[in-house]
């Protein structure tokens, strides 16, 4: 007998909504590229997920792509059709689970439900959200994790933050990491490398690399003001932002004019992701000074691809890097310039570091996440 699993991605808008995208793109990928026997799955998507993943509907003998008439950038309009679109389509497709990709269950609720949170960001730190989605995620992430009749945290440490602040029975709640699987570089020299990318690789001058939407968690600023510190220490590097735009995005470039570092900071907005690859491979390291994370999948790709990681020492990352990264107190700008200081004077040996990061990064795969993932939908049919 078939069972029918249904996966809500209507709130994923390709290039704004960040990690969490990327997250679910490929945990879902790599259940379906298991094929697992007995289990059919139905994606509902806005149209803007369905231009940009197409293979859902196309690759996939055991997915079916049900999208829905919006872009998904309406947020009433995407609580309506999640609230009565997708309870009608789910009845309508014989949806026997149902898995909230998104961090909320709404409110009309057709059959058992499966709940990833990514982190508790909204309840932590409200500060960082409009007040309606303050508000909104106040009320709507409390009533997600009740109604669920499973958990699922991208890292053990989101997965402890829920057990502490809902009380949930730790049989509900299960970490589904993320992972990466180290692709084919294209040459400096390819068509699909901008100009500009190629400069900043070809040149004999280190660049670090930060990947991440402004949003003021990010926290830009400490690694701009210690790249700021290290020019005025006479070790002026350059410095490539990568990352759709976000509430800090206006701030991140009054502190760069502010600090006069035009011609270190280069702003490339987001890439394709084989150039963004390319990048961060050719970095001197990764600077990662972010508040919160529930996972960080940008650390894991860059020690994947054998480039140092210098990061917060702050919620899930030190649970993804090990002890294969320079990890430092968040907002301690003296602290970040001396590490890129050292850095560039190879300090500790670059060799090392890569050798550590690369053997860390085996530890994440995303067939793992398929598998377990897997494993949670049999469980929770049964």
């Amino acid at each position: 007998m078939t069972q029918t699993v249904g996966i809500n991605l209507l709130w994923c808008i390709p290039a704004v909504v960040g990690g969490t995208e990327e997250y679910a793109v490929r945990t879902t990928k790599s259940l379906l590229d298991r094929a697992p026997e007995g289990l059919r799955f139905v994606v509902f998507a806005n149209r803007t997920f369905a231009d940009v993943y197409p293979e859902f509907g196309d690759a996939y003998d055991n997915c079916e792509l049900c999208v829905a008439e919006i872009d998904g950038r309406s947020r009433p309009k995407r609580v309506w059709y999640e609230t009565k679109w997708l309870r009608d389509q789910a009845r309508a497709k014989g949806v026997e689970l149902l898995h909230h990709v998104g961090g909320t269950i709404p409110a009309l609720r057709p059959v058992s439900s499966v709940l990833t949170l990514h982190d508790l960001q909204p309840l932590a730190l409200p500060g960082n959200f409009s007040l309606v989605k303050r508000y909104y995620l106040r009320a709507a992430i409390p009533r997600s994790v009740r109604r669920a009749e499973v958990v699922i945290a991208p890292s053990d440490y989101v997965r402890s933050q829920l057990l502490d602040r809902f009380a949930l029975d730790p049989a509900k709640a299960h970490t589904v990491s993320a992972g990466y699987d180290l692709p084919k570089l294209p040459e400096i020299d390819d068509d699909i490398v901008p100009a500009d990318v190629r400069r900043l690789i070809a040149e004999t001058e280190p660049y670090f690399v930060y990947p991440a939407i402004t949003h003021h968690h990010k926290d830009h600023a400490t690694a701009i003001r210690a790249v700021a510190a290290a020019k005025d220490a006479g070790y002026p590097v350059r410095f490539v932002l990568t990352g759709g735009s976000g509430q800090a995005d206006v701030a991140v470039g009054e502190l760069i004019a502010e600090l006069g570092l035009d011609d270190l900071v280069v702003r490339l907005g987001r890439v394709d992701r084989e150039v963004l690859e390319l990048l961060v491979a050719h970095a001197e390291a990764l600077l990662f000074p972010s508040r919160f994370e529930g996972f960080g999948i940008p650390v894991l790709e860059a020690m994947a691809l054998g480039c140092p990681v210098i990061a917060s020492d702050a919620t899930a990352l030190p649970e993804v890097v090990g002890d294969s990264a320079t990890l430092l107190e968040p907002g301690d700008v003296d602290a970040w310039s001396k590490a890129i200081i050292d850095r560039v004077r190879n300090t500790p040996d670059r060799t090392e570091l890569v050798a550590r990061g690369r053997h860390q990064a085996t530890r994440f795969a995303w067939t793992r996440s398929g598998e377990r993932l897997e494993a949670i939908y049999r469980q929770s049919l049964a």
